[in-house]
């Protein structure tokens, strides 16, 4: 087993990064940058943030991955084996790339890929708590579509879901904390904080 040191610099500006001990994705607060831990350094990756909607305001911010692909469901059978009609669209998701219950992710998820946010520049503020690679975000992209098609009312037995991938940036996403919780400040979700 082979042990490397990685310096947490920016790779944009050379700012000191911090992190926690799980952390993978990281955006500098000087600069706004975004990176990923690679192999041998930090890897630069597009980065934006979504805006709070008006009358809420960000306290605290969290990592999360955009990510626009390419969706077709088809081989769509229901039970008693008749074919349904399948679907493909471009679609673009939002996933918390922070620790959270898989109970509040999945809403989470669902509201802010849904949501048709404001997107600025990444606060210069603190966000940490990257644990979630894209290759997993990707997956749960997967368990988002295959839920929502079992959710349909007609008695799915199968169903193919191919996601081809268009583009990926890290985003800040903006919450506020109400009684011990946080409240996603785009959407209005709220999650237990981790």
């Amino acid at each position: 087993m082979n042990f490397h040191l990685i310096n947490l610099d920016c790779p944009a500006c050379g700012s000191a990064m911090t992190a926690g001990p799980h952390d993978i994705i990281f955006l500098c607060r000087h600069c706004g940058s975004g990176a990923v831990l690679g192999d041998t350094e930090l890897e630069l990756v597009e980065s934006t943030a979504l805006l709070p909607v008006p009358g809420r305001r960000a306290t605290l911010w969290r990592p999360g991955w955009s990510i626009e692909a390419n969706v077709l469901v088809d081989n769509r059978r229901r039970t008693g084996g008749r074919d349904t009609p399948g679907w493909s669209s471009l679609k673009r998701f939002v996933i918390p790339a922070f620790s959270l219950d898989l109970q509040d992710l999945t809403p989470l998820a669902l509201a802010l890929s849904s949501a048709a946010p404001t997107t600025g520049e990444v606060p210069k503020e603190p966000c940490h708590g990257g644990t979630l690679d894209l290759e997993d975000a990707r997956v749960f992209i997967r368990y988002l579509i295959v839920g929502a098609e079992v959710a349909r009312p007609d008695d799915l037995a199968t169903v193919r879901v191919e996601i081809s991938p268009v583009s990926h940036h890290i985003v800040a996403l903006p919450f506020e904390r109400v009684d011990g919780r946080l409240r996603c400040a785009v959407t209005g979700t709220i999650i237990r904080e981790s």
